[in-house]
């Protein structure tokens, strides 16, 4: 086992070779988010960032005269404003002061008492406001209820204390009420307010709305009262008396400016960054979560900790993995946005702010994939719950909101990150930018260093909580803890070892069913046969050097009940041995490798691997294992040599062997040429080989081989037979196979498994024997006439049975005991042969029916036929291959939920798409209609996707539940964002620098002090402390200009005052470290006693105007009454909203509603690409435009059926708009624009996702991608779109790119929807007209969407009809070149039928074949015309690419197949056979030649040509939501097939193909043999002339594959109205069924004939088996007592051998005699032994030091094994191998005798194996005749004879190619 550091590298280094291999992937994962950035980086460089100089503000415009301006109306307009408007001012609350003061008022303001109003209370005020009667007036009910302006609340009214709020309607300011939340202050020196420059919408809030009016008026009136107060309060007021210190002239103006640059920028973005930010992370977020998922679903996870990686690697690299990746990412953002968005923060926090993201980010994907087992579904709800983590930021990102609930939100890491973008825009925004210095003070309510660390939080929350789930939740493979593992000792006891959590509750539950069967494991172990074990074996078991499975069991549970896979196992493996584990479909087999291997833990039982129990060592246990998975656990980018290094450090191979011992791999495994090549470009069978390599490499000892030659070509398989037995010394193999030939040829015991029980076990012999009942006589016959073979077989043998007839083979069963009579049968047989080969080719008139005979065969029980015997011939195939472990209880009530919840939407849809279905029969079946084919095959593909989205649940899920589930989380987000009532501020300096001394606030308050008046106020003034203004030399740029503007604003006397104190103000900044929020300049009191002043105020502090104003008038009220302990509160209390003006503020909710509707619906495009990617790749979309179906019907039944289950979503989305109450999308008016928004989008996102997957061959990759393109050309581009909107700058920019923008479906969608929401707002380009239909509201987004629409749809029609159904470069190449250089064409490919063929140039291949050039004579003559199809000098020629040159796939392939007829197609991998076919089924387009199908051209009338095919592809076509019977009834109804006989023919075929009680089962659920079958018999429905099976019985066992071959027999040969042709890799197949084969080799034919025609020319030798009777133990007794008595010959011997001898027996100084049978012979002793016996020779093998000499003799390489470990031999074990051997020499001498030029071929130490040569003139029965009557003289217990097979014929020709 490697060190965990080994392995960590060599994983992050299979991670970097992953990445670096798809360099555009990667890419787009780290630069993705940066394109996002450098999106806002460009606008944020159109913005205006021009410097500012230094400036004053005292000009007209800015200085504000309160109550005398146009900014600030006197009070008299005011009130008569309001009796205009017929609107009123309140008062509250209801008592004799505030009367008085009304009375006061109107003394000087007479309107007054018309729009005074005065209100109980404050509560009364607020509940009439909140009520839905505010502002009704109804004369019939006589109610009048008025619309309030403001309101004037008095909290306290004297003595001393005034204390008043001025209440303003949020209607009233111009742009919105001054915000009373977000005062801002800064703690430090300067002016650091997070603002710069200067800010005049607080001012024109103020004046505007008439609050500086009114709290002038109200002060003034206070003052005045107040210096009455003592004598005129309570008395009747008459009029106003003329008092002194009345604040008669109030003027404002801002603080003047130091240099700086105008960043609106920040401003505008600073509520869409935080998504836009985090879109930027959404690929590469996907991406992970799809890497983990995928991992696990290609089992390629598990499959790793099979071959040793430790648990935690396997996470730890991944993470280090994208740490990196984002690092780097975090690292690319920093630096190109260090001089832009992020100018002034601290760089390094910058990439920190981003790298915890992407940290959080890793651990939230590896939390969300531990919930899913499939990488789409994964990628996509996966992605989705991202966003939806996203979602709280609406509701917390209020500044009111309390950071409890801010920190609550940011348990989910992208609402943390959100919110942290609010802090960047903040300080960006004032030039000061966030340091780590500043990070932890507050902006806009959140506090960046809180989103940090919540941010580290979450990293290690997401960990441990996906550790947990990881470990607890179900899944398929591997060791599932409890949900309480945690708490429990024995889980902490077992830290330090691995513990299989194998628990026998199941196993016990399974008793129970069982009750009532209590023998049931003594019977099962009473039946089952196992042939006992050598001596050797014996003592392994005793060392503990094998492999012991002690009564496995496996049990899963379901809600059906319990299923017992494995039952009772008992079994034992062998050092150097190959244990072939046989059984049918379902048998056990995979489950007992999966609990061998650890992927699955037994209910009960164990399993010792060389004494260690994989309950309790299993760490231990998988480094002595090599594992070879029946499904490659490759890597597709890694190469060949990657491979080989990263499973050698895996396996712990040491750093200085590694390169040796791969490099030896390689070339073992027949590799060498292909170090370098990437997995994914090998074909399957040198995948096969090089999974094998990986389960050798390491020395592993204990090697599982899961058919290990699936897919190969049986040249490759018979190369790998002979690595798999090279390696097998010193190692314990398990090979499983549904190949009989492999397990005949490999395995040296073979057990059978049938339903969970072990059957038997033993050699092939031993089985053979026990189960066989004779010979087996096969006949090959040339017609169907079975009578005479069986005649003749019947007169020499009358016991013989039929086994079966099938194409041209009959085969009979022979006893053992009428072997005598073979030879007299065997002659009468080869005379028929030679009456057929006699019999002229004329003469066909009248056959003889004694000439039917073509050729026969004999031999023993074959292992095919040992286990149907053992199956009893009927175990039917199990639908499912292997039970799938089912969900455990502890997520069963989330499973409840989730269930319930599927099938609720999923019944909904059903009736939908049932009542959508019916109208859509009745209109279909109108007779007139239905006789249209392009009407049925639309009909016929329309039921097909309604039958399939009804079950379908993870479609519904994806394309109906998860957006509407998103779209309501959403906007209940929305809606729970607090829309609260403004609080009341006081306006006070107490707010501003609170880190002062003694509480805080205050500060210095610069002051002109060179008025009397102004000491005066000074002495009095509270709120901080007076800066006495002095003379500066500071001048302002261009002061001349500036002292005009200041004289012409304020006055030759006041102007140039004010513009003094600006210039103290800029030079005195440094003088104080607080800041300085407002300035007094007082004027001189004026004749009547009124004062005046002039507050400046720092306008980055809202309210500072009016906060100075109301300190200054309390210090005047002070002055006016001398006492100073009076003083006067002003507060800003805005009035609460009204309904209708809560409606106004949900506007951009609705902004914010729109972005989260473009988020929902970008999911269903995305399973739009799904189903038609998904049907492209598994081919079932070719099978249907095979058999029948126009791209335009395929297409626009497509369109019509996505349109119409988008409807569904619309409606809940339209749903959800009226139950939240979104009128900007609903309202009147709104409704209709809002629907046809809606349609045209489904119309146009439906055909530009048809255009998009044309680039995919993955569906997976499909899904994510097109998600990914429907956000970023939606969401992102409407965004960023927005954002240009509103920058002045990047207006008209914006108008230009909206047009190229709205070419996406998404954005006009989201646009559309944006500009309805915002309509009011005037926030969008001329979205503030009325009407909701104008162009730059939703006309321009309806027009383009109806547009693309009809334009997306046809270009998607135009890509289908280009080659190969997708644009490529190559593709317009060669179409350029035709254009400029027309290609000539043969008259071959014009002329259906071809005459001489004398004036027709033709490529022939030099040494072709005579039989092929014949058949090529025969096709160009035109003699064909019985041929249903054939093929003319047809051509494929693959052009060069950058890597490779061009490849000539195909080369003049010239044939034809003729009706009847079974035309078995072979050849090795590569060799051209699915090219051809796929030209033949319009799948690729010939490069040259053509082939006729019923006389049409494929290259000039395909679609004629190919509605005549039937075609069973390679790898099911299926569509995995349908059943057999809607598949049967879909290719029924393409086929024409009227629907009157529909079912009586899906019937027939049903019962045909034994399909019948899977009928109602959908695809998936089916077995691979129940697919072969529903495959071929969709090639068969509509009984179509022609058939194209390719590998029609691959993965099906010998059960199926008999039943199989027996339908197509009928079909072709019986029927004989069919032409078939067969590919397959299976010999006996191809000799069972077809009448004529030809095998293909580089591209070319290179025979061509009979099975039997191909056997006499090519087969030159017959194969011979043989295997003696067993030695007697008498025999070996007799022999043992011989040695021993030679071995006490004492005196011939010298003194050492008496001691070897005392030393073997042990029993030195006791007489030997006593102890003979123990004696073992020492390797001295062996030789003198031999010497003895006389025959020295034979111990060559054995006592030879050199080892691999020793592994070359199969005879003595155990006991030389053996010799070497132990340093002797037991004198029995050496007695009965001396025995064996000159049984085999005998036989093996008289042989060689008889049969010069016989060699030996194979042994496996209990039979041996000969190659005879065999002529033309040699006779089977003189060859049978002649061992038969030798076979008692030579001990020969069995034998068989038979021909060169096929399958020799075939390697021979396939070793050219090689």
């Amino acid at each position: 086992m490697g060190s965990s550091g080994r392995q960590l590298k060599a994983m992050l280094r299979k991670n970097w070779l992953l990445k670096v291999r798809h360099p555009c992937t990667t890419l787009t994962e780290i630069l993705l988010p940066t394109i996002v950035m450098l999106m806002l980086v460009a606008i944020r460089t159109r913005v205006d960032t021009r410097i500012h100089p230094v400036q004053s503000y005292i000009k007209k415009g800015m200085l504000v005269e309160v109550g005398k301006s146009e900014i600030s109306p006197d009070f008299a307009s005011i009130l008569k404003l309001l009796v205009d408007q017929n609107e009123y001012l309140a008062f509250a609350p209801d008592t004799k002061e505030t009367r008085f003061m009304l009375k006061t008022l109107a003394i000087e303001f007479p309107l007054i008492k018309m729009v005074g109003k005065i209100y109980k209370d404050e509560l009364d005020l607020e509940n009439y406001i909140r009520s839905d009667l505010y502002g009704i007036t109804d004369h019939s009910r006589n109610l009048s209820n008025p619309k309030l302006r403001g309101a004037i609340v008095f909290h306290k009214q004297g003595p001393k204390t005034f204390d008043y709020s001025i209440r303003l309607n949020h209607t009233w300011a111009f742009s919105g009420f001054p915000d009373t939340k977000s005062i801002m202050d800064v703690n430090g020196p300067y002016l650091n307010d997070l603002e710069l420059g200067m800010n005049i919408v607080p001012t024109l809030q103020y004046g505007s709305s008439g609050f500086l009016t009114l709290q002038q008026v109200m002060d003034s009136l206070l003052i005045t009262l107040a210096q009455q107060y003592e004598t005129n309060l309570t008395s009747k007021a008459s009029h106003l008396h003329q008092e002194q210190f009345i604040p008669k002239h109030v003027r404002i103006a801002p603080f003047p400016t130091r240099e700086y640059t105008d960043d609106e920028f920040q401003s505008i973005v600073k509520r869409v960054m935080g998504v836009l930010y985090l879109l930027g992370f959404l690929y590469p977020v996907s991406r992970l979560i799809s890497y983990s998922v995928y991992e696990k679903e290609q089992k390629i996870k598990e499959g790793l900790y099979m071959m040793g990686l430790n648990d935690e690697i396997f996470y730890l690299s991944w993470c280090i993995t994208y740490f990196i990746q984002f690092a780097i990412s975090s690292a690319i953002i920093t630096g190109c946005t260090m001089s832009s968005l992020f100018r002034y923060s601290d760089k390094s926090l910058v990439f920190a702010y981003f790298f915890l993201f992407g940290i959080s980010a890793i651990m939230l994907s590896f939390m969300i994939s531990t919930f899913f087992s499939r990488a789409k579904t994964a990628a996509a709800v996966g992605t989705l719950s991202f966003l939806g983590a996203f979602f709280p930021y609406y509701s917390v990102n209020d500044p009111v909101v309390p950071i409890v609930w801010k920190v609550m939100a940011s348990f989910l890491s992208p609402t943390a990150f959100a919110l942290g973008t609010v802090n960047f825009a903040d300080y960006e925004r004032a030039h000061v930018g966030l340091r780590w210095s500043n990070m932890w003070q507050s902006s806009s309510g959140v506090n960046f260093l809180v989103c940090l660390l919540m941010m580290v939080v979450d990293t290690f929350l997401y960990c441990l909580i996906g550790l947990y789930f990881d470990k607890v939740l179900p899944r398929e493979y591997g060791v599932r803890y409890p949900w309480n593992f945690l708490i429990t000792r024995s889980f902490w006891q077992r830290m330090k070892s691995t513990q299989v959590y194998g628990d026998n509750s199941e196993f016990e539950i399974y008793k129970k069913v069982s009750k009532g069967k209590s023998d049931w494991s003594s019977k099962v172990s009473s039946e089952v046969e196992i042939e006992d074990i050598s001596l050797d074996a014996k003592q392994q078991v005793l060392d503990g050097r094998c492999v012991q499975i002690k009564n496995l069991h496996k049990v899963y549970t379901s809600k059906k009940g319990s299923f017992c896979a494995v039952n009772s196992l008992n079994l034992t493996l062998f050092e150097n041995q190959i244990l072939a584990l046989l059984g049918h479909n379902g048998a056990g087999k995979s489950t007992t490798i999966s609990m061998l291997v650890g992927l699955i833990p037994p209910t009960s039982g164990d399993v010792l691997i060389f004494g260690k129990s994989i309950r309790t060592h299993m760490d231990e246990v998988r480094k002595t294992l090599g594992v070879c998975p029946q499904n490659d656990i490759l890597f597709a980018e890694l190469t060949v040599k990657e491979h080989m290094e990263l499973f050698a450090i895996l396996k712990g191979v040491q750093e200085d062997a590694l390169e040796q011992e791969v490099t030896d791999m390689i070339d073992k495994v027949g590799l060498a040429d292909k170090t370098s090549t990437i997995v994914g470009s090998l074909s399957g069978g040198m995948k096969r080989k090089l999974s094998l390599g990986i389960a050798l490499i390491g020395n592993s000892k204990v090697i599982i081989l899961d058919e290990p030659t699936s897919g190969m070509d049986p040249y490759s398989m018979r190369s790998t037979w002979q690595l798999i037995k090279k390696i097998k010394k010193g190692r314990v193999i398990l090979l499983t196979t549904h190949s009989m030939d492999e397990a005949d040829v490999l395995g040296d015991r073979i057990a059978i498994l049938a339903n969970g029980h072990l059957r038997c076990c033993g050699s092939s012999l031993f089985l053979k024997h026990r189960y066989g009942v004779g010979y087996t006589l096969t006949i090959v016959k040339n017609s169907s006439l079975a009578s005479v073979a069986a005649k003749i077989v019947h007169r020499h043998v009358p016991s013989a049975t039929c086994l079966s007839d099938v194409g041209t083979e009959i085969s009979f069963r022979l006893p053992l005991s009428s072997a005598s009579s073979f030879e007299a049968m065997f002659r009468e047989i080869e005379s028929c042969i030679r009456k057929l080969i006699q019999q002229p080719e004329s003469s066909s008139i009248h056959i003889d029916t004694t000439s039917c005979i073509e050729s026969y065969g004999i031999s023993v029980t074959t292992l095919e036929e040992v286990f149907l015997q053992v199956s009893n011939q009927t175990i039917s195939e199990e639908d499912q291959s292997e039970p799938v472990p089912p969900l455990q209880t502890s997520t069963k009530s989330l499973r409840q939920i989730c269930t319930t919840l599927a099938n609720t939407f999923c019944f909904i849809f059903g009736a939908v798409v049932g009542f959508v279905s019916s109208m859509l029969a009745k209109f279909w079946c109108c007779d007139f209609l239905m006789r249209l084919t392009f009407w049925r095959h639309s009909h016929a593909l329309i039921i097909k996707r309604v039958v399939s989205a009804k079950r379908d649940r993870r479609t519904v899920m994806f394309q109906l539940i998860i957006p509407a589930v998103f779209l309501l989380f959403g906007l209940t987000f929305l809606r729970l964002k607090p829309h609260p009532d403004q609080s009341s501020i006081r306006l006070t300096t107490d707010y501003f620098n609170p880190l002062l001394g003694g509480g805080g606030g205050g500060g210095p308050i610069p002051f002109n002090l060179s008025l009397p008046i102004a000491l005066q106020v000074a002495s009095n003034l509270r709120g901080g402390w007076i800066q006495n203004q002095k003379p500066r030399s500071f001048r302002f740029p261009d002061s001349e200009k500036v002292l005009r503007d200041a004289i012409i604003a304020a006055g030759p006397t006041l102007g140039p005052t004010l513009v003094s104190m600006s210039e103290f103000l800029i030079t005195s900044l440094n003088e104080s470290y607080q800041s300085r929020y407002g300035a007094v300049v007082m004027d001189d009191m004026d004749n009547s006693g009124g004062a005046g002043y002039t507050v400046l105020h720092n306008s980055s502090c809202q309210h500072a105007g009016p906060t100075y104003i109301s300190i200054v008038n309390a210090a005047l009220l002070k002055l006016a009454t001398g006492d100073r302990n009076m003083t006067i509160y002003t507060r800003n209390h805005p009035l609460p909203l009204t309904v209708s003006q809560k409606a106004q503020r949900h506007d951009l909710d609705a902004f914010s509603a729109s972005i989260i509707v473009g988020i929902a619906f970008s999911f269903i495009p995305a399973s739009f690409a799904v189903a038609i990617v998904k049907e492209r790749e598994v081919k079932a979309k070719h099978q249907q435009l095979i058999s029948g179906v126009s791209v335009l019907s395929y297409w626009i039944s497509t369109y019509i059926w996505d349109f119409m289950s988008f409807l569904f979503p619309t409606s809940l989305a339209l749903a959800l708009f009226f139950l939240f109450g979104l009128t900007q999308f609903i309202g009147t008016g709104c409704l209709v624009p809002t629907v046809i928004i809606f349609l045209c989008y489904g119309l146009a996102v439906a055909s530009s996702t048809y255009c998009l997957t044309f680039l995919f061959c993955d569906h997976s990759v499909a899904q994510n991608a097109v998600l990914l393109v429907h956000f970023f050309s939606g969401l992102i581009l409407m965004v960023i779109s927005f954002i240009m909107g509103l920058v002045e700058a990047t207006k008209g920019a914006n108008s230009v790119l909206k047009n190229f923008f709205r070419l996406s479906p998404g954005f006009c969608f989201t646009d559309g929807l944006a500009s309805l929401a915002l309509r009011k707002q005037d926030m969008k380009l001329g979205s503030g007209s009325n009407d909701v239909l104008n162009w730059n509201v939703t006309g321009a987004s309806i027009c383009y969407l109806a547009a693309e629409a009809i334009l997306y749809f046809l270009l998607a029609i135009i890509l289908e009809c280009t080659p190969y159904g997708k644009p490529k470069l190559t593709v317009l190449k060669k179409w350029w070149r035709g254009l400029t250089s027309p290609r000539e064409t043969a008259d071959s490919h014009t002329q259906p039928l071809l005459g001489a063929g004398n004036n027709v140039s033709i490529a022939i291949p030099n040494g072709e074949d005579e039989d092929v050039a014949a058949e090529r004579q025969r096709v160009l003559d035109g003699r064909v015309s019985n041929a249903m199809i054939y093929l003319c000098n047809l051509r494929k020629v693959y052009p060069a690419t950058r890597h490779h040159g061009s490849k000539v796939a195909v080369q003049s392939l010239t044939f034809s197949v003729n009706e009847g007829e079974c035309f078995g197609f072979l050849g090795t991998n590569g060799a051209g056979k699915t090219t051809t076919l796929s030209m033949l089924t319009g799948e690729e387009t010939p490069s040259d030649g053509t082939a006729y199908i019923f006389g049409n051209d494929i290259r000039k009338n395909p679609k004629a040509a190919r509605r005549r095919i039937g075609y069973c592809p390679q790898f099911d076509a299926l569509l995995e939501f349908l059943t057999v019977r809607e598949h049967l009834e879909l290719y029924a109804r393409i086929k024409g097939v009227p629907e009157s006989c529909l079912n009586d023919i899906v019937n027939q075929k049903l019962m045909e193909f034994d399909l019948w009680q899977s009928s109602d089962k959908p695809s998936y659920s089916l077995s691979g043999g129940n697919k072969r079958k529903l495959s071929v018999a969709i090639a068969m429905i509509g009984n179509p002339p022609i058939v194209i099976l390719d590998e029609p019985s691959t993965g099906m066992d010998p059960i199926a594959k008999r039943f199989m071959w027996d339908v197509i027999s009928r079909i072709s040969t019986r029927q004989g109205k069919t032409a078939i042709i067969l590919t397959t890799h299976s010999m006996n197949e191809a000799q069972a069924l077809c009448t004529r084969i030809g095998i293909m080799v580089g591209g070319q034919l290179r025979c061509v004939g009979s099975s039997q025609h191909l056997k006499s020319r090519f087969g030159n030798y017959l194969e011979l088996e043989v295997k003696p009777y067993e030695i007697k133990p008498a025999d070996v007794d007799a022999l043992c007592r011989t040695i021993q008595s030679a071995m006490f010959d004492l005196l011939n011997h010298p003194k050492s051998i008496i001691d070897d001898l005392e030393t073997c027996t042990g029993v030195a100084g006791k007489s030997l005699s006593e102890n003979a049978p123990e004696i073992s012979l020492t390797r001295d002793m062996v030789l003198r032994v031999a010497k003895f016996l006389g025959d020295e020779e034979f111990l060559q093998p054995i006592v030879c030091s050199d080892p691999v000499n020793v592994s070359a003799s199969a005879f003595g390489e155990q006991l030389s094994e053996q010799l070497a470990r132990d340093g002797a031999i037991p004198v029995r074990v050496f007695s009965e191998w001396w025995l064996a051997k000159q049984k085999f020499s005998e036989i093996d001498s008289f042989l060689l005798a008889s049969f010069p030029g016989a060699t030996t071929n194979g042994f496996n130490g209990l039979s041996v194996k000969y190659q005879l040569p065999y002529g033309e003139n040699d006779s089977l029965a003189d060859i049978f005749g002649h061992i038969e009557h030798n076979r008692d003289r030579l001990g020969i217990k069995e034998y068989s004879i038979s021909q060169s097979t096929l399958e020799t014929i075939f390697n021979h020709f396939a070793a050219d190619q090689h």
